[in-house]
């Protein structure tokens, strides 16, 4: 019997992953074209993972700089103020909102996403969806650790556990703790989750798919 749900957060709750994607984008397009393509690429195949580790990769893998937590945090910084006002404002995943009101007495609902605790909570409290999540857990925790220490914490067999994401950090995190993985369809997760049984289109079809598993 399923008692509780992990949901990764943007392209799950709310349609924001395409705001970050246009973020990161805009934060580097003074730079020159080639690398900020380069970076807009590397973020798109690395979906789910802590934006900080795509910050260092873009200044010590495509401009060949000395890494630095300032030059880090400048960074980070004009994303999250690029991303903060559009992610409170943007649409649900379809069926997303009904789902959680509908059923979090009924299950244990949890948050794990790369986007760092403290921002995801503000959201969560902005958005009004905070009451519904038992536990909210973002960066600098991977999702896969988060999962671990969901089980762990609330003595939760795998079996009773599922887990809900759209990026190849989602299905890994299911697959290295022996849960259940639901995976949400997105042109860009095509091939990686090319082999996953459990997809659906938008969260519309969820309740279907728990009563299948």
């Amino acid at each position: 019997m399923i008692k509780a749900i992990i949901f990764d957060f943007d392209g799950v709750i709310l349609e924001s992953a395409s705001i970050k994607t246009n973020a990161f984008a805009e934060v580097v397009r003074d730079y020159p074209r080639e690398q900020a393509e380069e970076f807009v690429q590397y973020h798109m195949s690395h979906m789910g993972i802590s934006r900080h580790v795509k910050f260092r990769y873009f200044i010590e893998e495509i401009l060949h700089e000395t890494y630095s937590d300032d030059k880090e945090k400048v960074l980070a910084d004009k994303f999250s103020d690029i991303v903060y006002e559009k992610v409170m404002h943007c649409d649900y995943v379809p069926g997303a909102r009904e789902f959680l009101e509908q059923c979090y007495l009924k299950y244990d609902f949890y948050i794990a996403t790369g986007t760092p605790e403290e921002e995801i909570r503000q959201i969560l409290e902005g958005r009004d969806l905070a009451k519904f999540f038992k536990g909210v857990y973002g960066t600098p925790g991977k999702k896969e650790d988060i999962a671990a220490n969901i089980l762990k914490m609330n003595h939760y067999s795998p079996e009773e556990v599922i887990f809900v994401g759209d990026a190849e950090t989602d299905l890994k995190a299911a697959n290295r703790n022996n849960l259940h993985f639901v995976g949400r369809n997105t042109p860009e997760n095509v091939e990686a989750f090319r082999d996953v049984a459990n997809k659906v289109d938008d969260l519309r079809q969820i309740v279907a798919m728990i009563q299948a598993l």
